[in-house]
């Protein structure tokens, strides 16, 4: 099955990723076949939770007359700021979006009798754009994909996740908040409001929608819409039976790995799931020529001024007259003819012209976003020039490059979305 470069995969984007050479569209069309429905930062099941609830509790302080319609994503950003001040302070959670400001004013509360203001204003949001690098801004879309979140804007649950919301997790907040916690409803209307970290009962009603271990209800909701790619999954199938797979043999510490990947493969073959077992054995190859090509692009933006002669001795002595773990099928399944150029010369030893084909990458990328100066050239008189400068770094050398896993394919979040249904979020 051949693998089609189009359009880039906007829930492939990693932030701050400056990806000289373009190896973002690669994988993410590696990826997909595989997990349809997650990105690179959707790894969280409690972010997933506080969009869903978020999105009902505004939904319903519309319905209310507590809201406008215009403010529910002004509303949002306040419920995610609670969630996350009690999920930090009652569950002691960590990694989730925001929670360097939320440990910070949360240390800060007692000077305010342990009271913190929550809003949409910037002076409280817990991001420096909250909307955009929040949840709202990340999760809506793999929520969509995962049969969640409707179409279009603003962001509206489905009936499946409306009564999945209103069944598990309103009672919790009505515990405090009252009746269809119309008290929450009515905070998040405000234009402002303030929220104890204190012990007492709207904060843990609020925690408890993060309570562990999961309820029977939770785990088969999230086990099919998140794990499974949801009611309208991309991969036909490819992704359930990969998530049993990765059950039946969990991941050691290096996740991923090409010797993990390569026995997945082969448990996919042995079950006769051929599709699953060619998709791994795609990614295994397309990485053995993406990693250690990104990582000699990065060495090289520290060679600015050097010779290609000079460039090319340093690099035999690192890797040798050639690379032996670059797979034989990498350049076969790299469908981009420059990227395909780079595989050969990288499994050939061809040093001087994988320099150049980088190179030539590298202008293709720039000139693809709008005409910027290529990062690397080499000039006429065969010495590297180097726009783009960065703090200088090792090269690996062949033993290192034969275990260098460079890019996710979306594997580790599917990982850790599946070990939070299978064990309680964390």
């Amino acid at each position: 099955m051949a693998v089609f470069l189009t359009e880039l995969d906007p829930r492939a984007r990693v932030k701050g990723s400056r990806d000289g050479l373009g190896a973002q569209a690669v994988w993410s069309a590696m990826g997909r076949p595989l997990v349809g429905n997650l990105t690179t930062v959707t790894d969280s099941l409690p972010g997933f939770t506080t969009l869903l609830v978020g999105l009902r509790l505004a939904e319903r302080a519309v319905a209310t007359g507590y809201l406008e319609p215009e403010d529910t994503g002004n509303a949002f950003l306040v419920w995610e700021q609670m969630a996350g001040y009690a999920r930090h302070t009652v569950h002691g959670h960590r990694g989730f979006f925001g929670l360097q400001r939320i440990a910070a004013r949360a240390a800060k509360a007692g000077g305010n009798g342990g009271r913190v203001h929550l809003s949409a204003g910037p002076e409280h949001q817990i991001l420096g754009n909250q909307k955009t690098d929040g949840l709202l801004g990340n999760y809506s879309a793999p929520a969509r994909t995962s049969g969640l979140v409707l179409p279009g804007s603003p962001a509206r649950l489905t009936p499946e996740a409306t009564a999945f919301v209103d069944a598990t997790y309103l009672p919790r907040l009505e515990q405090a908040w009252g009746r269809e916690a119309h008290a929450l409803q009515r905070a998040l209307g405000q234009e402002r409001t303030t929220f104890d970290l204190r012990p007492n009962g709207r904060r843990d009603a609020v925690a408890a929608v993060f309570n562990t271990p999961l309820s029977t209800a939770e785990i088969a909701f999230y086990r099919h819409h998140l794990v499974e790619g949801g009611p309208h999954d991309p991969t036909g199938g490819r992704q359930r039976r990969l998530a049993t797979l990765i059950e039946a043999r969990p991941p050691e510490s290096s996740w991923p790995s090409r010797p993990f990947l390569t026995q997945l493969a082969e448990d996919a073959g042995a079950r006769g799931w051929d599709d699953v077992a060619d998709m791994l054995y795609r990614i295994i190859a397309c990485e053995s020529a993406l990693a250690p090509a990104s990582a000699l692009f990065t060495w090289l933006l520290g060679r600015d001024g050097d010779s290609l002669g000079d460039v090319v001795a340093d690099l035999r002595v690192r890797w040798g007259d050639r690379l032996g773990s670059v797979h034989p099928q990498a350049p076969s399944v790299l469908t981009d003819p420059e990227w395909r150029e780079i595989a050969g010369a990288l499994r050939e030893g061809d040093y001087p012209r994988l320099v150049r084909s980088l190179a030539q990458r590298n202008a293709t990328v720039m000139r693809e976003r709008g005409g910027a100066l290529p990062w690397l050239e080499l000039t006429d008189q065969e010495r590297l020039r180097v726009r783009f400068r960065d703090e200088p770094v090792g090269l690996p050398d062949a033993d290192e490059i034969r275990d260098l896993w460079w890019y996710p394919y979306f594997l580790p979040s599917l990982v850790s979305v599946l070990w939070a249904v299978g064990e309680g979020m964390s």
